[in-house]
């Protein structure tokens, strides 16, 4: 085999052609856990690669027609160089700042990128070696080019599959160290906070009240999977007296792997519904792994009275307590009287028949179960009321989950992060308390598996009788809303967008001062329905 002089130009194109390529594939991949097998679910990638086989059809068109000219070497030369400059230009057009949720550069998205990159460059510069060799006629090599774009989908399911064997040990690597730091700080109090929804807001919400007698280290943001807790476990040291952390799960495995890492002494469960019943493939293998939780080793559990029934059933050890939180009258800790507005909610908190009077500056009756949540850890660590009244007074709502923001004479509730049956149904319940017209922007709830017709359908049901306008991102989508909506004698007015963006362009048509405007779930731009 052997490369033709000035053959090293285009191995330079090709590599820079297989760094954007790559870079759509691997956004795809990242939003969950860098599985392969999500750029076949991803209609975007579809749309890209049909965009891919028009142009290499363009552009063959054009080489083939110059091979008839006496200038053929020059001018194929030139389709070549242009059809790669198209490629890029296109791929570039990908990872626009316009992206509601971009790529993250993370150190093994980097390697995932360098690496299928080079494993490209490296097979189109052999192919294109065999070529110079086996075909009498030089002009036919640049077919190399063309065919690798219609192969690349291949090459990136090889490589980045022989990378993941790299990056799974990896990892396996900081979750070992994450378990020895935990492990190496025998007085530290482990919390683990799983559920269908509110993990984040009952993280924040018991990180608020804990801090008011002890130092506390919670995992930040959202995250939730052993790499965002290994990260975490860094600022890690003996001036810690409890560690705050938040599991997440879509498939089954995710909180036994994460149990193992951290080893908690307490457990949260804030709820259980068809959240990500796409990859569990069950409700059964939602409510197994959720509960797996419950295996603490020598503390207790604090755990939404609405499962009652499911967790004693669940807990292995026998001797494990159990405090249940919640509005129903048996329960350990439970609220009263609730008064919930606009402008925060009131509360009389019950403690083993103890009353007090709490107050927040937190929306929705669902926040008031969080807080219980929380409220049920502290209590079981013996923190005394007083601080748990002023850290109750004192928690902030979570961004983007429930958080109530004013702009341009509108109310906005900010509920884009939520997107599971339950918080969607809390999210509108606390939009009839405010006494103006109500707007609703949703482009419903996804990763239902079977039941995300239903769910949706369901959804547009009960927003019925609440919204007087309705705002649909996702044509295909949100029809079994639009359905359920106008199955309930919905009346009002209903509008309907391609993306987001259109939608918002909209936004000062639509809305006027005093209106409150719920946003319900905000998806990653793969949902978009141009694509």
């Amino acid at each position: 085999m052997a490369l033709a002089r000035g053959d090293w130009f285009y191995i330079v194109m090709v590599f820079v052609a297989s760094f954007f390529m790559t870079r759509p594939y691997l956004y795809a991949i990242q939003q969950d856990n860098y599985r392969i097998t999500e750029i076949f679910k991803n209609r975007r990638l579809g749309f890209i690669y049909l965009f891919d086989v028009c142009a290499v059809v363009v552009f063959v068109g054009a080489w083939a027609g110059f091979y008839f000219v006496q200038a053929r070497a020059f001018l194929g030369f030139l389709t070549t160089l242009f059809f790669f400059v198209a490629e890029i230009a296109m791929y570039f057009m990908e990872d626009l700042p316009t992206r509601k949720k971009p790529l993250k550069y993370t150190k093994r998205a980097v390697r995932c990128l360098i690496f299928v990159s080079l494993c490209g460059t490296a097979l189109a510069t052999c192919a294109l070696a065999v070529a110079n060799v086996r075909l009498e006629d030089s002009y036919f090599r640049y077919l190399v080019f063309f065919a690798y774009q219609i192969v690349f989908p291949l090459v990136f399911i090889v490589s980045g599959n022989v990378i993941n064997v790299f990056e799974k040990a990896n990892n396996k690597g900081y979750e070992l160290r994450t378990e020895r730091i935990l492990n190496s700080f025998p007085n530290l109090t482990k919390i683990a906070i799983t559920g269908s929804f509110g993990k984040t807001s009952v993280k924040n919400f018991l990180n608020t009240v804990l801090q008011e007698k002890y130092n506390v280290l919670a995992t930040p943001k959202s995250f939730n999977t052993p790499m965002g807790i290994s990260l975490a476990t860094k600022e890690l040291d003996e001036t810690y007296d409890c560690f705050i952390a938040e599991f997440g799960a879509r498939r089954v495995g995710d909180i036994k792997r994460l149990m193992n890492i951290v080893k908690p002494n307490i457990a949260v469960l804030t709820g259980i519904n068809e959240q990500h019943l796409e990859t569990f493939r069950s409700k059964k293998n939602i409510i197994n792994e959720k509960c797996r939780i419950l295996n603490v080793s020598g503390g207790f559990c604090v755990v939404n009275d609405e499962l009652k029934d499911i967790v004693q059933d669940k807990i292995d050890k026998k001797d494990v307590k159990v405090i249940y939180v919640g509005f129903n009258e048996d329960s350990d800790i439970r609220a009263e009287n609730i008064a919930v507005s606009e402008r925060g909610s009131t509360f009389d908190l019950i403690v083993e028949g103890e009353r007090y009077f709490a107050k927040t500056s937190l929306i929705g009756l669902h926040n008031v179960k969080n807080l219980l949540l929380a409220v049920g850890v502290a209590w079981g660590l013996g923190v005394e009321m007083p601080y748990i009244l002023h850290g109750i007074e004192c928690a902030e709502p979570v961004p983007h989950r429930m958080e109530l923001i004013e702009g341009n004479g509108i109310n906005i509730i900010d509920d884009s992060f939520n997107g599971n049956p339950t918080g969607a149904k809390c999210a509108i319940d606390t939009l009839k308390l405010f006494d103006t017209r109500k707007v609703i922007l949703t482009p419903g709830l996804v990763e239902l598996g079977s039941e995300e017709q239903n769910i949706n359908y369901e959804l547009g049901k009960y927003m019925a009788s609440v919204v007087d306008l309705v705002m649909l991102v996702g044509v295909k989508r949100t029809d079994a809303i639009k359905r359920g909506l106008l199955d309930n004698g919905y009346g009002g007015e209903i509008h309907i967008y391609k993306t987001l963006a259109s939608a918002e362009a909209d936004f000062e048509q639509r809305l006027k001062a005093g209106d409150t405007l719920l946003i319900l779930n905000d998806l990653p731009d793969i949902y978009d329905e141009k694509s």
